[in-house]
């Protein structure tokens, strides 16, 4: 008990002989020096309380304006802030211990009192009245601290299952205060069946080897949806070792979480994205050079061809074919230069990607026909699901005999077919231009039908060819459906 050296007192009583017996007791008093204010109505007392600070009431609960524990709660409630002690009469105990009850701090018998027992009894309320503020101003932080907080407060007994739940924390699972029950129960079941066992595992190892309660966890709200919490606690545990009590809080971290696994997601997909265009990169280093290889494989074939004629030797009269030979050379030459720039520019099959292979194709036929002046009448089927390697290579069939078209046939009108004619996918250029002999077979320098050949070949396809002088070329290509779409480790 705190030492207490000078009391101020206030002494309310109307009897002299009793007011007399008081002072005199308090003269006798050791423990503490004091200053002493006599009033003899209760009036009188509060306005005295009014006008002076006193550290203790000493109230006779039989005045001649107020009688019995009415004059202690009158006086209570016009004077909350001061300690009183009760005194009463022999047959007046019952209404000592009412008082009490009600906020007094203790009683005495008036013909009783001896300085001690006084004495005692001022110090014991004056210190239980401070102790009992302290408690008053405590709870009332607390309370200004739930109300105003944004967690949810939970107080729960281990021993006997009691629980106390704060407005706030039901109001984060959507309920009103008095829509959610007070009980441990309702709180585990509105966990998710998922996060159950983890929640658990974390509260027993807190409970039985004081490890940190600290968990993430989430909760169904009232509209059957569910929320994710923040819960951290602390346990109070008895000279056993036993947990009596565990006080907490749940933060709502929906928000967090949800923002969390969108970061997450959208890291994956950029290191999908990623990988992707990184996979795209390689099959388009490959691809240019499975282009250049063919173009230029082809190319220099018919090259030396034309200079193993160059070798040969030659009569005088021959001179006319030589230079004719030698034209074709340069010819070559000129078509390996073109074939360069067209693979770096006009015939990335990298489109394919961007577009599909239908709207590339009719790219393509536009710009041969605007290019060339050649009207095109097409019918492009768009119920084959082609894949990478025979949209790639039907790409370059067309647009080989499209170029072929543009070199050698001086047609004005042209038929671009790709249709589906079970089991096979045909695709067919027929073109109104000058033609060639049906038995001719293709020049060194025609490399085009070469690789539109070899690409079909490629596909378990065929090959067909119809021409006569002056009646045109058609081109006509056979494809195995089974085999162009059926997908591929690059699609």
């Amino acid at each position: 008990m705190n030492t207490i050296e000078h009391l101020r007192i206030l002494l309310v009583e109307d009897s002299p002989t009793d007011a007399l017996l008081i002072r005199e007791a308090l003269v006798d008093v050791d423990d503490f020096q004091h200053d002493l204010v006599h009033a003899g109505l209760l009036g009188e007392a509060i306005s005295c309380c009014a006008a002076t600070r006193f550290d203790i009431v000493l109230l006779d609960l039989g005045l001649p304006d107020a009688h019995g524990i009415s004059t202690f709660r009158i006086f209570h409630e016009r004077v909350p802030e001061l300690p009183v002690l009760v005194f009463t009469g022999l047959d007046d105990k019952a209404v000592g211990l009412l008082a009490i009850q009600d906020g007094a701090q203790d009683y005495l018998v008036k013909r009783n009192i001896d300085p001690s027992e006084l004495s005692r009894a001022i110090r014991y309320a004056i210190e239980r009245h401070r102790i009992a503020r302290a408690l008053e101003e405590s709870e009332e932080r607390f309370q200004l601290a739930v109300s105003g907080a944004s967690a949810g407060l939970w107080d729960w007994n281990p021993q006997s299952g009691t629980t106390w739940l704060s407005p706030y924390f039901k109001k984060i699972l959507g309920y009103e205060p008095n829509e959610f029950p007070d009980d441990s129960s309702a709180v585990l079941e509105a966990i998710h069946p998922a996060d159950l066992e983890r929640v658990n595992t974390c509260l027993a190892a807190h409970l039985e080897q004081m490890r940190p309660y600290d968990v993430e966890y989430r909760m169904r709200t009232k509209s059957g949806e569910y929320c994710w919490v923040h819960a951290r606690g602390q346990a109070l545990w008895n000279q056993f070792g036993q947990p009596h009590r565990m006080l907490g809080w749940i933060i709502d971290v929906t928000e967090r979480r949800l923002a969390e696994e969108a970061l997450r997601a959208s890291r994956e997909e950029l290191q999908r994205l990623s990988a992707g265009i990184e996979q795209a990169r390689e099959k388009e280093k490959t691809r240019i050079a499975r282009e250049l290889h063919d173009d230029f494989g082809q190319q220099l074939v018919a090259l030396k061809i034309a200079c193993a004629r160059l070798d040969t030797p030659v009569k005088s009269s021959d001179s006319v074919q030589g230079a004719a030979d030698l034209g074709n050379v340069y010819k070559l030459i000129d078509q390996l230069v073109v074939s360069v720039r067209r693979i770096a520019t006009e015939l990335r099959p990298a489109m394919l990607d961007d577009l599909g292979l239908i709207p590339a194709l009719e790219w393509l036929v536009n710009r041969f026909s605007e290019r060339h002046g050649v009207r095109v009448a097409r019918h492009i089927a768009d119920d084959i699901d082609f894949n990478y390697d025979s949209a790639t290579a039907v790409f370059r069939i067309v647009q080989e005999a499209l170029t072929n078209v543009a070199r050698h046939s001086q047609a004005t009108d042209l038929v671009f077919e790709i249709v589906r004619e079970e089991p096979h996918c045909i695709v067919r250029i027929t073109d109104n231009g000058c033609g060639a002999s049906p038995d001719l077979r293709p020049a060194a320098d025609s490399f085009g039908l070469l690789g539109i050949r070899e690409r079909a070949w490629a596909l378990r396809g065929d090959l067909q060819i119809r021409t006569a002088p002056g009646q045109g070329f058609a081109i006509t290509v056979s494809l195995p459906l089974d085999a162009i779409e059926a997908r591929s480790a690059r699609d």
